[in-house]
């Protein structure tokens, strides 16, 4: 776990790995790619990465996973990526939404698994965690939750549907990808703040999402912390 005093400084240290993550790819690549996760641990992050000077015109960004809302809805994590990252240099980016417009989560998968098809092995992803040791949508008792996990599998992004999960709060149709492509990614990052994040992260015995995803990642999930 990397430790940092403050918010700024986890912030600041999450953007420089991304930033390096992605430069790494594009000068190897062409091109590169970006999954981001909602929230206000991230959001500062982003600010800082959308003022750096990376050939963003070949850089696709796309979401962790998203409440089904369209993104003018305050609570879409489209509307955070585009208030937070895709402005300044990183306008340049190519974003492709969660959203498709289908009624439901459920209803939308199949299009999404085709448009996400760049997404099949992200060069970073960039996770949150929930106080529930939820990441991503993957909610504990989810409907869903089995087969968005589900280390063998092809797909890419999952519909989850979290009613009955408190901290999911009045949107729970959901869109999440799978536990695959954080495996197959290049760059996973978990950021989280407070004492009370950490002792969930750090209690394995609940077997929480968290520690499911920890247990298959190991080090390459790179976990960034301040109080």
């Amino acid at each position: 776990m990397n430790v940092f005093e403050t918010k700024d400084a986890l912030f600041s240290a999450a953007a420089e790995t991304i930033e390096a993550a992605l430069s790494e790819s594009l000068k190897d690549t062409g091109k590169a790619s970006l999954l981001l996760s909602g929230g206000s641990t991230p959001a500062p992050t982003y600010k800082l990465l959308s003022n750096t000077s990376l050939d963003w015109k070949n850089v696709k960004v796309g979401l962790v996973d998203e409440r089904w809302v369209p993104d003018t809805h305050a609570a879409s994590n489209a509307k955070l990526a585009k208030e937070s990252l895709l402005l300044n240099a990183a306008s340049d980016a190519e974003f492709i939404p969660m959203f498709n417009g289908a009624v439901t989560a459920e209803d939308g998968q199949e299009a999404l698994e085709k448009a996400y098809a760049p997404f099949e092995s992200p060069d970073v992803v960039v996770l949150g965690m929930g106080p529930d040791g939820h990441t991503a949508s993957w909610f504990p008792e989810s409907n869903g939750l089995d087969d968005a996990m589900a280390e063998d599998q092809s797909s890419i992004v999952k519909a989850i549907d979290a009613s009955g999960c408190a901290v999911a709060g009045d949107h729970t149709d959901r869109m999440t990808i799978t536990l695959p492509v954080t495996v197959r990614a290049k760059t996973v990052l978990l950021l989280m703040n407070g004492t009370s994040k950490r002792e969930v992260f750090e209690n394995a015995s609940a077997r929480l999402p968290i520690h499911a995803l920890h247990a298959v990642l190991g080090r390459k999930l790179q976990i960034y912390w301040a109080p």
